[in-house]
């Protein structure tokens, strides 16, 4: 009976140790904004996801602007003035509120850093994440690639909330690395773990290490589906309804967007034009310009097999995508229907910035001088300048800062 009650207690021990638990935060890899108001962290360095409960805040109409070109300063004031390096960024859903997560000092601590359009940063108690849980088979190894980045920091490479589940793309210590979690709120000690492999069009391999670098979702023919993005840069679709505890599963190459690039991130947003909406994912690059992938160009891959055959370098192939001028982002999310929000390194300037890009467009024009910006340049006479090109750079004037320069119709 004894023995039987010191059992259960381990088991019990045991079951903690998964379950939900309050914990140092330790590092960040990666954030998601979850239900109401909760944060999500991943923590590397612990192999822990956290989830932090964040003030109320007013819910603000769409129309807000970021024009935070000195961010660096900004955050580095909430660290003591330390270097930091963005280790990622989210939108709080709604409120107009950046969360940014860095890192700084030799330690690389982590910090989390709240950005409103308004200039003012304000520094997060990491030691408010209230519960966390373990991630299952979390890598091990003391490998670093090329001898300066652990193997175990991509225990976490991306992370999105879906319906009551968080989806964590990373690593595990299992023979088929390449890893997806699914994880449910509030944490309990079950937890869903697929291995993924991929054909590799650009390598001509199947690769079962490689993690995914950035992924969202969409959904088609009533299914809803996983689209990742991995490095050098093959685009995968995967149904979720394959994501299931103990599978091992190959995603289904859908394209290859382009080798010598890591993707940064990837978001799904939606455009009305002319009364139509069309849903659109977002793929932004280290190495490339970011490209805008049509959902109904995934949809139409649904009807043809695979890509299973080598694509030379410098060939793209599979999906039509559009490419946007990002390039420089580091992260980026759905600030509103109308805007993104962007941390890039605006390479021009060598400036960390924090801003706010239209969706229709997806350039800001105060990057840029062209024609229209010299002082002698006039709309006056053109009426396809007039109807056309002046009513949306009167829009990004406003909204970048500078409405004194709108320049007069006639």
């Amino acid at each position: 009976m004894r023995l039987r009650t010191i059992v259960t207690a381990l088991a019990c021990c045991l079951g903690a140790s998964l379950n939900a638990v309050a914990a140092d935060v330790k590092s960040i890899s990666r954030l998601a904004a979850g239900p109401g108001n909760i944060l999500f962290i991943a923590d590397w360095k612990a192999a822990r996801v956290h989830a932090l409960s964040l003030p109320v805040a007013h819910q603000q109409p769409a129309g807000t602007a970021f024009n935070i070109l000195d961010l660096e300063s900004l955050l580095s004031a909430q660290v003591g003035g330390a270097k930091v390096t963005v280790e990622d960024m989210v939108v709080r859903p709604g409120t107009a509120q950046v969360y940014v997560a860095v890192s700084y000092g030799a330690a690389k601590t982590p910090a989390l850093i709240m950005v409103t359009s308004d200039k003012k940063a304000r520094r997060v108690d990491l030691k408010a994440a209230s519960t966390s849980v373990a991630l299952r088979d979390a890598p091990t190894s003391d490998y670093s690639f090329w001898k300066e980045t652990p193997e175990r920091s991509f225990t976490v490479t991306d992370m999105k909330w879906r319906e009551g589940e968080l989806f964590v793309a990373g690593l595990s210590n299992q023979d088929f690395a390449s890893t997806l979690r699914r994880v449910k709120y509030p944490f309990d000690a079950k937890q869903s773990i697929t291995s993924v492999e991929i054909y590799h069009a650009g390598h001509n391999l199947i690769e079962t290490r490689a993690p995914i670098r950035a992924m969202s979702f969409a959904s088609w023919g009533g299914k809803p589906y996983l689209v990742a993005a991995y490095t050098c840069t093959p685009l995968v679709t995967i149904p979720l309804d394959d994501l299931k505890d103990g599978a091992h599963i190959r995603g289904k190459t859908v394209a290859e967007l382009g080798y010598g690039n890591t993707p940064a991130d990837m978001i799904a947003y939606s455009r009305t034009e002319q009364g139509k909406t069309e849903d659109f994912l977002l793929l932004a690059n280290f190495d490339r310009v970011s490209n805008v992938i049509p959902v109904s160009q995934l949809e139409a891959t649904g009807s043809r097999p695979g890509i299973e055959k080598q694509v030379p370098f410098g060939q793209l192939a599979g999906v039509e995508v559009m490419q946007a001028p990002l390039a420089g982002t580091l992260r980026l999310d759905n600030l509103d229907e109308k805007s993104f929000v962007v941390v890039r390194r605006r390479l021009e300037k060598d400036a960390l910035q924090l801003v706010s890009i239209g969706k229709e467009l997806s350039f800001r024009l105060t990057d840029h001088v062209s024609e229209y910006a010299f002082a002698e340049y006039s709309f006056k006479g053109d009426n396809f300048q007039l109807q056309n090109i002046k009513p949306r750079q009167d829009i990004l004037l406003k909204d970048e800062g500078f409405p004194d320069l709108i320049k007069a119709s006639e």
